[in-house]
This record gives structure tokens, C-alpha cells and sequence, in this order.
């Protein structure tokens, strides 16, 4: 009776569910059953049935079809785990390129799909570390895979190197090779290659000369510096670290110094470190180049030294960074000491909350203050987010109220929103839930 008071698209939406839900649950025992059968046969048809789509995923259905699709990759997982086999990298790669058509065909903006793509190509990598795929066939696929069905993923002849071997890594060469020759040269397939080959031949020079280009971006020196850690080459990974350092600037300018105090610390050399960070910090102050310094100091016993002139940086160039770092050090009256002396600066709203959270012990009234004025800053915003984040304001406000004696106040304050608000009928009913005036 009651499916004949339905219309046909409600009748339709119900049937497609049941249906799906039909399909997966036959998908999870056809799936068991394969595991831990040796049998790959079923394996591949769930691969093929599981794996693949014929029309365009949007957002939602993008998610909806990783979400169905986990259980086969979680099944390959396992057959990893307990036999690989030549067959079974075989079929990976078959696995990947389904998943790789889907990606070209899907809005997968969550990355979902291309998770499953990187989970394969994980796994592959793994059944190929056993010995069992053949090294030229893989050498082959690797190149086919990179060069010709798809720009998303890499495939990493270092990664690959122990299970392409001798033979694998010279066809590997071969297809590179042959694939620069006929003009693709100047493609980032190609120049992922040659620069990853020039890893795998401890190279440098042929490594600077590809990955350096013109040397007048951080990143630049970066990558050079990153190849030469991956050769294992510390002199090298401290010279153009140096280098970068010296001959460029920006953000990226972390990186480098990250890898020139790496070096140092392999070498137990903490007075270098700390010199580093030093250099670092008055160069890009920041709460962050703080707490670098202050660990390098400590690891040499210098930190008592140090702390003035570190936050005498802070005070002169970021005055957020050093109310940060006086909170995290555990000295909460000197930060809103630091915030009222400067009443031309505004710390904004996240510290302005830090310094009344850390108030609100020794001085609940300043906190009260600091909690309404956050509140009514929200209400310069409509829309019901808004909203509670106003009354989640005002909720601490309440309880610094009382700690203050300032009830009355407070209800005072909200009588007012009330008034002011009234045209706001979400926001009387968030006030209303929270019981607040």
C-alpha cells in the first residue's frame, strides 16, 4: 500500500539504494572469498567490476565511488601481504590504470580517487620489492605509465631500484632515453627522470645542472640541496645550503636552514646549530624561528644567555610572534602587559581570546572585557555560524561575570544585544538555547 502512494522518482531512488546495497554486500563475499584463497582469478574480475566507471563522477558521487571502491584495494593489500607474485603486479598495474581512467572522468576534489591511485601505487612498489616482477617488463611500464597514461603520479626509479636491478634500471634508461630523443626533452616526465637517474648515479653535476636552473629562488637550492641529502653527500647538502641562504631570500629560506642545522646536528656540532638559528631568527623572526633558537640554545646550556636578545627581535619586528611566545613560556601577565602598552595595535581576535583565557584566573574583569568585545565582533557578521560564535563568547563571558561580581553588567549587555538584534530571530533563538540573558 505504501509503495502505491509513492511517485515513480521516489520509487526509483528507493530501488537504486536497495540495489547498491545488494551489489555491496555480494562485492564484500566475493571479496572474502578471494582472500587467502591463492586465487587471483576472482581478484581480477572484482578489479575490473569494482574499479571502473563508465560516465563522469560528480563531487558527491566521486566520494560515494572511493568509498565503494576501498574494499578492493584493501583486498589487494592483503594479497600483498601474504603471496606476492609476478601475476599480482600484473594485475596492480591494471588496478592503477582503471583508477587512473576514473580520476580523468571525476571531479575529485577531495582526492579520494586519487588516494586509491597512490595506495596501488604503494602497494605495487611493495609486491614488486619480493623479486617477482620481471625487470624489463617493469622498467617498461614504468616509463609507459609516466610518459604516455597519465601527468598525476610519479614513479621513482630510486624507489624501484633494487627490484628493477641491473637489467631493469639499463631498460629504464633505454626507454628514457628514446622518449627525450623523439622530443619530449622538455616535459616534466622527462626531467623527473633524468634528474632521478642522476640521484641513483650520485651524479651532483648533472643533478645541479637539472635541478638548479638559473639559482635565484630558495626552492631552486632546495632541490639541490634535497638530491645531494639523498646521496648522502653532507658537504654538499651544507655548501648550497649556505649558498641558497646566502644568495636568495623569501620563506623558503626555512627549508635551507633546516637542512644546513641537520647537517650540523648529524655532526654534533650544537654551537653550529645554535649559530644557524640564531642567524635565522634575525633574519625572519617569527614565533617559530623562536622555538628553533631556544632548542638549539638549550642543547648547548646557552638559553639564559640567548632569551633577551631573542625577544628583543620579537619586540621589534612581531609583536603577535613574541605575545605567542609569552604565553607558551608561561608568562601570561607579560603578554597583556605587552598587548595594552601598544594600543595602536590590534593582536586580533585568536590571541586577543589566548591573552583572556590566560587572564581570566588572576584577573576575570580584563577577561569579561576581552570576551564581550569578541562577541559583539562576531555580530558585525550575520548567518547562524556566526551566531554561535557569539554566544560561545558570550558563555565565557558569563563565567568571568561571576568570577568578577559583574553580573549585573553582563545581563545589562545582553538586554541591549536583545534590543539591538531583535531582527535577528536565529540569533534571539542560539541566545534562547544557551538560556544567556
Amino acid at each position: 500500500m505504501l509503495i502505491a502512494r509513492l511517485d515513480p522518482e521516489d520509487l526509483r531512488v528507493i530501488v537504486g539504494k536497495a540495489t547498491e546495497r545488494h551489489e555491496d554486500v555480494a562485492r564484500a563475499v566475493r571479496l572474502a572469498a578471494t582472500r587467502g584463497s591463492g586465487d587471483l582469478s576472482q581478484l581480477r574480475a572484482e578489479i575490473d567490476r569494482g574499479l571502473r566507471t563508465s560516465r563522469y563522477l560528480g563531487y558527491r558521487e566521486s566520494g560515494v565511488w572511493a568509498m565503494r571502491a576501498r574494499p578492493v584495494v584493501e583486498a589487494i593489500g592483503e594479497a600483498v601481504g601474504s603471496a606476492p607474485t609476478a601475476e599480482l603486479v600484473a594485475l596492480i598495474e591494471r588496478a592503477v590504470g582503471h583508477v587512473v581512467k576514473v580520476i580523468l572522468k571525476a571531479d575529485d576534489s577531495d582526492g579520494l580517487i586519487g588516494d586509491l591511485a597512490r595506495e596501488l601505487l604503494g602497494l605495487h612498489a611493495r609486491a614488486c620489492d619480493a623479486g617477482t616482477a620481471d625487470p624489463i617488463r617493469l622498467a617498461r611500464w614504468m616509463v609507459r605509465f609516466r610518459f604516455d597514461d597519465q601527468d598525476f603520479f610519479e614513479v621513482d626509479p630510486v624507489r624501484y631500484a633494487d627490484a628493477l636491478g641491473e637489467l631493469g634500471l639499463a631498460a629504464y634508461r633505454r626507454e628514457v632515453k628514446q622518449r627525450v630523443g623523439a622530443g619530449g626533452g622538455d616535459s616534466f616526465a622527462a626531467r623527473y627522470a633524468l634528474e632521478r637517474l642522476a640521484v641513483l648515479d650520485g651524479d651532483a653535476e648533472a643533478l645541479v645542472g637539472l635541478l638548479g636552473g638559473d639559482l635565484s629562488r630558495p626552492y631552486q637550492f632546495i632541490r639541490v640541496a634535497g638530491a645531494m641529502a639523498e646521496l648522502g653527500r653532507d658537504d654538499d647538502v651544507l655548501s648550497w645550503a649556505m649558498r641558497g641562504i646566502a644568495e636568495s631570500s623569501g620563506w623558503q629560506l626555512a627549508e635551507l636552514y633546516d637542512l644546513a642545522a641537520g647537517v650540523h646536528a648529524r655532526r654534533g656540532e650544537d654551537h653550529e646549530v645554535l649559530r644557524l638559528r640564531r642567524e635565522q631568527h634575525g633574519r625572519m623572526p617569527s614565533s617559530s624561528t623562536y622555538g628553533l633558537l631556544r632548542s638549539a640554545a638549550e642543547a648547548c646550556g646557552a638559553w639564559p644567555t640567548e632569551l633577551p636578545a631573542a625577544r628583543a627581535v620579537l619586540a621589534e619586528h612581531d609583536l603577535g610572534g613574541l605575545v605567542d611566545v609569552l604565553l607558551s613560556d608561561g608568562e601570561p601577565e607579560a603578554a597583556w602587559q605587552l598587548a595594552g602598552a601598544h594600543p595602536e595595535w590590534d593582536p586580533g581576535p585568536q590571541r586577543w581570546l589566548r591573552l583572556a583565557e590566560s587572564r581570566e584566573a588572576s584577573a576575570p574583569g580584563d577577561a569579561l572585557d576581552v570576551y564581550l568585545r569578541l562577541a559583539d565582533l562576531q555580530l558585525e557578521t550575520t548567518g547562524k555560524p556566526a551566531y554561535v560564535r557569539a554566544v560561545a563568547m558570550l558563555k565565557k563571558a558569563a563565567a568571568a561575570a561571576r568570577a568578577a561580581d559583574r553580573q549585573g553588567e553582563l545581563a545589562a549587555h545582553l538586554a541591549a544585544l536583545r534590543e539591538t538584534h531583535r531582527r535577528r530571530p536565529t540569533f534571539i533563538a542560539v541566545l534562547d538555547r544557551a538560556r544567556l540573558g
